[in-house]
């Protein structure tokens, strides 16, 4: 007689290749930005510094980026001293210093991200452009969900 294994229900399924997915995607970006001397952490860091555009401070970025305040002060002292970003002082609150990519950050994400391309064109080779539509709008919502989550875990 055959042992059948149980079951799994849908949403352990979701939750085991979500979490094979995340895995193999950490894996992926590493080895793509160890030529570049940056972490996931850091290029994330440094990916949200350039997409806001404007001033963050750090208490914000830590939560964008979801790390802590301490890791987020350590890699903002690391890129200012690499000239990627640039920290002020605030007039009105001497503790608040607000964090702004520099336009050398800007050169040096861009080029990061340039790199990846070889990289994202054999991962992506034979996917249809309307199905990676697709899978682009289901991965949006799919964080706009998780990020709501955290808020509310807060």
């Amino acid at each position: 007689m055959e042992i059948k294994p149980p079951e799994i229900p849908l949403p352990a399924r979701f939750g085991q290749r979500l979490g094979i997915v995340a895995q193999l995607y950490t894996g992926f970006l590493g080895r793509l930005l160890e030529p570049h001397d940056l972490t996931w952490p850091q290029f994330a860091l440094l990916l949200h510094l350039g997409r806001r555009g404007g001033p963050a401070r750090i208490s914000d970025m830590a939560r964008a980026v979801d790390l802590t305040q301490p890791a987020v002060t350590k890699m903002v002292q690391k890129f200012a001293g690499m000239g990627l970003v640039e920290v002020a002082r605030d007039s009105a609150d001497q503790r608040n210093r607000p964090v702004r990519i520099t336009p050398a950050g800007h050169q040096r994400l861009i080029a990061v991200q340039r790199s990846f391309g070889p990289a994202f064109d054999a991962l992506l080779h034979d996917w249809d452009p309307a199905a990676l539509e697709r899978l682009i709008a289901d991965l949006t919502r799919l964080s706009n969900r998780l990020d709501m989550l955290r808020d509310e875990s807060r």
